[in-house]
């Protein structure tokens, strides 16, 4: 379990391959199995590799989403990309990251909330634009530190998302798609929500929608990147998206029916996911005890699910190797497998796992519409999240 209170969050949290399952990870595994437990953070933890618990572990209802919820998240999510790569072409580049992570914002921001106020949303966002970049960097909550801000632009935020939670409740305004959603199941079987809770709720998914997808997309363009062939069979496709597009329909959004042709964008998206997957995607706390084996987990612990199976030679040959035609003639709808699940499982997985994929896919397209090259110094790591340490810009030419 490692030291008293901090346990083995110093190994667990040391930076690592972001292509590869860490260190930390390999050791306990040859030692102790699939499973094993530790101490992360203060907090007893169980780490499973294993597919049958994790699997278990996850079972839940899933909720689809809608088709319409679906295509006006798209038409949403390519405006803003269009937009953002537009602003990029005319300064000559952008941090793929940092664009991907204000696209995201602006589109969830609206469909959680609702209409905002203009000071109100301008607030956030500054809150929001200082917040995670000192997250995930182990260290206390002393005055002038990276987590003393944090913290403190974390208040501020909850103090925001109360403000305009309190005040829509109260005049009846409209709260967004998404709320409805997520909340509607709750409503659903009579059960009183109090506002902290929802606003915990709120600020945990944007936290984890930001600290997520942005990073993969930065991390899928380096791999497109580092590998001539991808980038010339991905330039192929989407010249060929645009060319089949009459002059008029050019101007317009892309459609449900663009984003299912992406055929190759899609093993792309498959194999990215695969690889970068490395760190847990599935987080549950125990309401009850679990038998594995002649093993019991105790209720209230926390199980940490890797999907170690993505690296496993007899599932995948070659598995370090980023070989998007691993994927073709399979199912590329698929967003779990017993030996694929880059969401993990459960509860709202085909939402959020299809939301993730299209806003990649369409990040995508809008870069090849314009000559690009990322800068060669980029690396990526992982320290629970995936981290950047030179950046990750492009350089975007003007011309399409």
């Amino acid at each position: 379990m490692g030291f008293p209170i901090i346990g083995e969050t110093f190994k667990f949290m040391k930076p690592h391959d972001a292509f590869q399952l860490p260190t930390f990870l390999t050791e306990k595994i040859l030692r102790h199995g699939p499973i094993f437990r530790t101490s992360l953070f203060g907090t007893k933890v169980i780490i499973s590799t294993d597919i049958g618990l994790n699997m278990e572990v996850a079972k839940k209802n899933r909720i689809p989403g809608s088709q319409g919820l679906k295509s006006r998240l798209m038409q949403d999510i390519d405006i803003l990309a269009r937009t953002h790569m537009e602003i990029g072409a005319k300064n000559g580049g952008l941090d793929i990251k940092e664009t991907a992570s204000k696209i995201l914002i602006e589109c969830l921001a609206k469909k959680v909330m609702g209409e905002m106020e203009p000071e109100a949303a301008k607030e956030l966002t500054l809150c929001w634009r200082g917040f995670p970049r000192e997250l995930f960097q182990f260290s206390l909550n002393i005055p002038g530190n990276g987590v003393y801000r944090m913290m403190k632009a974390r208040n501020r935020m909850m103090k925001i998302l109360k403000e305009m939670v309190l005040k829509k409740r109260a005049s009846g305004e409209e709260f967004g798609e998404f709320f409805k959603i997520i909340f509607g199941e709750i409503e659903g079987r009579e059960e009183t929500m109090s506002v902290k809770k929802v606003i915990e709720y709120i600020f945990t998914f944007f936290l984890v929608a930001n600290e997520t997808t942005p990073g993969v997309i930065a991390a899928t363009i380096k791999l497109i990147s580092d590998n001539p062939r991808v980038k010339q069979e991905m330039q192929r496709e989407h010249e060929r998206v645009v060319r089949d597009k009459t002059e008029k329909e050019k101007e317009l959004d892309l459609t449900w029916e663009d984003y299912k042709s992406m055929t190759f964008t899609h093993m792309v998206i498959n194999e990215s996911l695969r690889i970068t997957s490395t760190a847990p995607t599935m987080l549950r706390i125990n309401d009850q005890e679990i038998r594995v084996g002649e093993y019991t987990i105790p209720a209230g612990w926390i199980v940490m699910g890797y999907p170690s199976v993505h690296f496993n030679p007899e599932k995948y040959d070659d598995p370090l190797v980023f070989n998007p035609w691993r994927w073709k003639e399979k199912d590329l709808g698929a967003i779990l497998t017993r030996t694929y699940m880059p969401f993990g499982a459960g509860a709202r997985l085909c939402l959020g796992a299809e939301f993730a994929k299209f806003q990649m896919a369409i990040f995508i397209h809008h870069l090849f519409r314009y000559r690009w090259s990322m800068k060669t110094e980029t690396t990526v790591i992982r320290r629970f999240i995936l981290m950047f340490p030179n950046g990750c810009d492009v350089q975007i030419s003007q011309e399409t």
